[in-house]
């Protein structure tokens, strides 16, 4: 039984020891009260001021990135929720910018120097001796462009065609005001995501993402915290993103750090290798 059978049966047989059963209803980021529409212009005004805080104009300025990336995972569903061999991994991640074209090369632990990539939705791996082979593998389409994703949060989500001002709360000690975002209609949908943007209302930085996980099951839904902040020469990105889980009571699910930052260190050629 391959592992995404097995820990989707497990996760049934949890969520009835704990009499859930709202895995069977579509996960809504919606908050209690709000009602659509609320106030669709001063959402689209929070976005523009955050992609101003988070210099996303740099992002038109480089050809591809490296990030040396780490993410550890906690318990049983963290365990569960990914495909590599150890709990706590480190990756070397190249990407070119506003697509979904990468890299993603492994370099801690028992798969050090293995590396899988991502062009047009085509997974493929690159051998030792720099060979590709066209190779399905729905776990790195899912986890390659979803490191990027997050790394470019603030630039992506400025695509979203349905937003929605749903309201302010304290996180962490800040201020917050909360942005709703999807395409088509910020309402549930089967197959498109929603997400929830908190930023800071006196620096308009990100300092948490709430959102759905279609792609994966369509009642799980999780959050990022956006903390440390450090400037790349212009690229503000967080140090640290730790996620919560509805899977989860206590804690997260796993942690996502950022180390470095590399623009341009590689070609876009060699992150289209399928050309």
């Amino acid at each position: 039984m391959k592992k995404g059978t097995k820990f989707f049966l497990l996760l049934i047989i949890v969520l009835f020891g704990y009499g859930c059963v709202s895995f069977l209803k579509l996960s809504d980021l919606q908050l209690d009260g709000y009602k659509f529409p609320n106030n669709p212009d001063k959402a689209k005004l929070l976005l523009k001021e955050m992609g101003i805080a988070h210099q996303i104009h740099m992002w038109d300025s480089i050809e591809t990135y490296n990030v040396i990336f780490e993410d550890e995972f906690y318990g049983f569903f963290g365990k569960q929720s990914h495909p590599f061999k150890e709990q706590k991994m480190t990756f070397s991640l190249n990407y070119i910018p506003k697509t979904f074209n990468g890299q993603l090369e492994i370099v801690s632990g028992k798969e050090e120097g293995a590396i899988w990539g991502i062009q047009s939705w085509e997974t493929y791996r690159k051998n030792i001796n720099g060979k590709i082979e066209i190779k399905k593998n729905k776990d790195m389409k899912f986890w390659v462009p979803t490191y990027q994703y997050f790394i470019e949060f603030p630039n992506r989500i400025q695509e979203a065609t349905a937003v929605d001002y749903i309201g302010s709360k304290t996180i962490h000690g800040i201020e917050c005001e909360g942005v709703l975002a999807s395409w088509n209609t910020v309402l549930p949908q089967k197959d498109i995501d929603q997400y929830v943007i908190w930023l800071d209302s006196q620096s308009k930085r990100i300092v948490k993402v709430e959102y759905t996980v279609r792609d994966m099951y369509r009642f799980v839904s999780g959050a990022a915290y956006f903390q440390d902040y450090k400037d790349y020469d212009g690229f503000m990105l967080p140090s640290v993103l730790p996620v919560e889980s509805n899977l989860v009571k206590d804690g997260y699910l796993h942690k996502m750090s950022i180390v470095n930052f590399t623009p341009n260190k590689l070609s876009s050629n060699v992150l289209t290798p399928l050309n």
